[in-house]
């Protein structure tokens, strides 16, 4: 089945500030870069509770991320900004039509850690801590999975690959050996997975 994603371009630069939601869906994702948080100011819906993920992309090494929660990104983004060296862009989720509430990104931040460090494309060792799962209604929940699957095809759509599985049976697996250590991976072009390190 298609989809159709709209896509804004603040600046009018494909890399710069951007907006993008899927047609009928209710996710939006905002797309930040660190040179650019003077945005924030002008953008309302960022001044709520909101979803989101710091993305820090070195050629040279396995790409790293934040996953966060806030009631105001515009506020919790000025300690980031003073705290964490490693990120060049922020992904903030929010919902286009309704507020999301204080217990609603903490789920989402609850699955989405979990998942990106099973999937293990992205370095989160900004994330101290692991989040636990907080208490909402079955109702919500389903709604809350609903919202991520969106959060997952959006992240993808722009080429953050933080919560895509790779096809390891189709890729060529590299070995490693190096002072001691051992290691087995897959690079599939958006960057590499291990394996098995020993």
């Amino acid at each position: 089945m298609g989809k159709t994603v709209t896509t804004y371009l603040v600046d009018g630069d494909p890399k710069g500030t951007r907006y993008a939601f899927i047609s009928n869906k209710i996710c939006q994702m905002f797309v930040v870069p660190r040179s650019n948080l003077d945005y924030l100011d002008k953008q309302k819906k960022l001044h709520k509770p909101a979803f989101y993920i710091l993305i820090g992309e070195d050629e040279m090494a396995k790409p790293q991320a934040y996953i966060g929660e806030t009631e105001n990104f515009k506020e919790r983004v000025k300690d980031h900004d003073q705290k964490k060296a490693f990120w060049q862009k922020a992904l903030i989720f929010v919902s286009k039509d309704a507020d999301m509430t204080k217990t609603d990104v903490q789920y989402l931040e609850y699955i989405a850690v979990q998942q990106a460090k099973h999937i293990n494309r992205y370095g989160l060792q900004e994330n101290k801590q692991t989040p636990k799962e907080p208490n909402l209604p079955e109702y919500q929940k389903d709604a809350m999975d609903e919202f991520f699957e969106d959060i997952k095809f959006l992240t993808s759509f722009i080429g953050i690959s933080i919560f895509e599985t790779a096809s390891v049976n189709q890729l060529p697996i590299f070995h490693f050996k190096r002072r001691g250590a051992n290691a087995r991976g897959v690079y599939d072009g958006n960057g590499f997975t291990v394996l098995r390190e020993s």
